[in-house]
C-alpha cells in the first residue's frame, strides 16, 4: 500500500466515514475509492495513480490541501518547484537516451505498460522538441520508468552514465526493501510465540484474511469477539 493510499483511509477514518459515505460524497463509486485506498487495480495489477482532477475532488470531499495530496502523489515536490536549474536541451537530449531505437508511440506505451502512468506521445514530442517542460511529477515518473534518480535529467548523459545510474537506483532499491523487510521480521519477532505459530500455517490463512476484511470493513474487535462467541455457544449447544 502506498504512502498515498494509506493517508486516503486515514483521513476518512479520522472522519468516522464508511468507504460507501465518502464516495458518495466524492461523487464516485466506493469500488473505486476502495481502490484508491488500496493503491492498486486489482484488475491490472497496477498502482491506482489518482489525477489532479481526482486529487481535487477528494481534497474538497475531505477538506484536505489538495498541494499535499500532490506532493504525495508525486505530482509536486515539497517545495512546489525542481530543486536545481532545469535545462530543456539536456533533458531532451537524456529522454531521447533513454528513449534508444523506440519510437515516441513504442516509448508512451512501455511507460504505461512498466509504471502505470500515461504520458501521451504528443507531450513527449513535445519534451523532445523543447517545447514544453515537464511538471515535476511527470519527472517522477520518467525516473521510476528508466530506473534512474531525478538529477538525472537535470545533467548530460551518456551511454555510460545511464547504465550506472541503473546500477545505483537497483541498488538503492534493493537496500530499500532489504530494510523493510528487516523491520518486518522485527515486528514479527515480537508477536507472542503462539501468534507466530498460528501466522505460520498455511491453513490458517482463511482465519487471517477474514479478520483483515473485518477491519477494512470498519468491524470492531469487540463486535468480532461477540459474534464469535455466539456462533461457539451456538454451536455447543447443538452439540
Amino acid at each position: 500500500m502506498s504512502d498515498l493510499a494509506k493517508l486516503f483511509r486515514e483521513i476518512r477514518l479520522s472522519k468516522n466515514w464508511s468507504i460507501r459515505q465518502a464516495a458518495k460524497n466524492m461523487g464516485i463509486s466506493y469500488s473505486y475509492l476502495s481502490i484508491l485506498e488500496k493503491g492498486k487495480d486489482p484488475r491490472t495489477g497496477k498502482d491506482s495513480n489518482p489525477k489532479p482532477e481526482m486529487l481535487k475532488i477528494i481534497s474538497k470531499a475531505y477538506n484536505y490541501p489538495y498541494e499535499e495530496l500532490m506532493k504525495k502523489a508525486g505530482y509536486l515536490n515539497d517545495d512546489n518547484s525542481l530543486t536545481k536549474k532545469f535545462d530543456m536541451h539536456i533533458f531532451a537530449n537524456n529522454l531521447k537516451l533513454v528513449m534508444g531505437s523506440m519510437s515516441i508511440e513504442e516509448l508512451s506505451k512501455d511507460i504505461y505498460e512498466k509504471t502505470g502512468y500515461q504520458i501521451e506521445p504528443s507531450q513527449i514530442k513535445g519534451y523532445i522538441n523543447g517545447e514544453i517542460q515537464p511538471f515535476p511529477g511527470t519527472l517522477n515518473i520518467l525516473s521510476k520508468y528508466a530506473q534512474v534518480s531525478t538529477d538525472f535529467w537535470l545533467i548530460h548523459n551518456t551511454e555510460e552514465t545511464l547504465k550506472k545510474e541503473k546500477e545505483a537506483y537497483r541498488k538503492n532499491l534493493l537496500k530499500s526493501v532489504h530494510e523493510q523487510l528487516n523491520n518486518e521480521y522485527i515486528k514479527f519477532s515480537l508477536l507472542p510465540d503462539d501468534v507466530k505459530k498460528f501466522v505460520l500455517e498455511k491453513e490458517n490463512l482463511v482465519y487471517i484474511k477474514a479478520a483483515m476484511d473485518a477491519k477494512i470493513k470498519g468491524i470492531s474487535t469487540n463486535t468480532l469477539n461477540s459474534l464469535i462467541e455466539t456462533i461457539a455457544n451456538e454451536i455447543k449447544a447443538i452439540k
